[in-house]
């Protein structure tokens, strides 16, 4: 009548990503650039500048490749 019951553990691992981030002109705050965009900056063509939306304020400013910084943030990945 009793059955067993196994105990699956799942491990996970904790990565650190670095992602491009600007400061926005209207809050102040750091906001990510979207993961299409960090191409974009990449390139070294004088004058280029990039639309990013703040992840916070919601709104939009021209930023150039010298405006970015690089940030940190640590993600989880299933080890199989």
């Amino acid at each position: 009548m009793y059955s067993n019951i196994e105990a699956v553990i799942v491990s996970q691992k904790l990565e650190t990503i670095t992602r491009k981030a600007v400061t926005c002109i209207f809050c102040g705050l750091p906001t990510l650039v979207p993961a299409s965009s960090p191409s974009k900056f990449a390139s070294h063509v004088p004058g280029h500048i990039s639309i990013v939306r703040c992840n916070l304020c919601g709104k939009e400013a021209p930023y150039r490749a010298g405006d970015t910084f690089e940030v940190d943030e640590m993600c989880s990945a299933r080890g199989f």
